[in-house]
């Protein structure tokens, strides 16, 4: 098949999806609907059958799996995608991966660090793809922070500010889910921090030194909802952490000084201030969540490799578990 131009187009993938709740509806779908010249939905299932069905009649999907294991077996089914409560997702990763199924699953990879070892060693067993679902690593605008860290726009870095704050509450579809309201890992702090980590690993390195202070001011957001830290970098660069989900803020997610020049990072756009010289902006258009499913039926259907390993996402979850332990 080609398309309009006379270009060779890929099959699409065809993939099944295992949890079709609040995240499924509200930032997966929109992403999918754009992907329909790439990704095909040929199934889903849920713990509640109900709760699929209505999925599957809002998206458009032909077959609703009675259970895990049907969806696993289809083999009209290239690949999965697994968008459960993180405590169950070790069991089923490793369930579709026996099952020879390419896997995309939901972050952080595990509850704990120590899970997170222990799914990644057992999965080195299966031989088919494995993405961990962490959008921000799509993300154009923290693709241009990194190159402009690596070419030295910035010097030499100085300070690194990473800050995520949120203000969650029952407008909020996702303060009512239950995994998040009794969570079996660090809760929002793990579950949304995992992206910052990765930004500020990726472009500066894991931090050395970490020393930290936790709280839980709503006590509907256990077991923490902040947690601020100072860290040291290899390179000697230092740095603070604010993670906040019971605080409003405006401001870059990232900011990092140099000696040359200062830069912002954003969600849609990165900033770069030279001390001396006209300021750059650089502006994406890129969702990243359609970014991450384009990358992984790239992966599945051209043998693409993976962008972020299961080892990157497990290096993310233990930044973020160094903070919330460390004293």
């Amino acid at each position: 098949m080609t398309d309009a131009k006379g270009d060779v187009m890929a099959r699409k993938l065809r993939l099944g999806l295992l949890g079709t709740g609040v995240a499924a509806r509200e930032l997966y779908l929109p992403a999918f609907e754009r992907l329909r010249d790439r990704i095909e939905f040929v199934a889903c299932a849920s713990r509640r059958r109900s709760r699929a069905l209505a999925f599957a009649r809002l998206a458009g999907i032909p077959h609703v799996a009675a259970s895990a294991d049907e969806l696993f077996a289809m083999a009209e089914i290239d690949a999965v995608f697994i968008s459960l409560p993180i405590h169950l997702q070790p069991r089923f990763v490793l369930a579709a991966l026996t099952a020879g199924k390419a896997v995309m699953s939901e972050k952080p990879i595990a509850p704990t660090v120590a899970a997170g070892r222990r799914l990644v060693k057992a999965a080195t067993r299966f031989s088919p793809p494995w993405l961990v679902a962490e959008n921000y690593a799509f993300m154009p605008s923290v693709r241009q922070l990194q190159a402009w860290v690596e070419r030295g726009r910035l010097g030499g870095i100085r300070l690194v500010e990473a800050a995520m704050t949120a203000w969650l509450d029952r407008s909020n579809p996702f303060f009512r889910t239950a995994w998040r309201a009794r969570p079996e890992h660090r809760g929002f702090i793990v579950d949304a921090g995992v992206h910052l980590a990765h930004v500020v690993r990726r472009c500066f390195g894991p931090p050395v030194k970490v020393s930290s202070l936790t709280a839980c001011f709503n006590p509907a957001l256990p077991p923490i909802d902040t947690a601020v830290a100072v860290l040291e970098f290899a390179s000697g660069a230092l740095g603070t952490w604010t993670t906040c989900f019971t605080a409003r803020r405006e401001g870059p997610l990232v900011r990092v000084c140099g000696d040359r020049a200062t830069a912002e990072l954003y969600r849609d756009r990165t900033v770069l201030r030279p001390a001396n010289g006209p300021e750059s902006i650089f502006v994406s258009e890129t969702d990243s969540y359609e970014a991450q499913f384009r990358h992984f039926a790239d992966v599945v259907v051209k043998g693409v490799p993976v962008a972020v390993t299961p080892r990157d996402a497990l290096a993310d979850l233990a930044f973020v578990e160094s903070i919330v332990r460390a004293r």
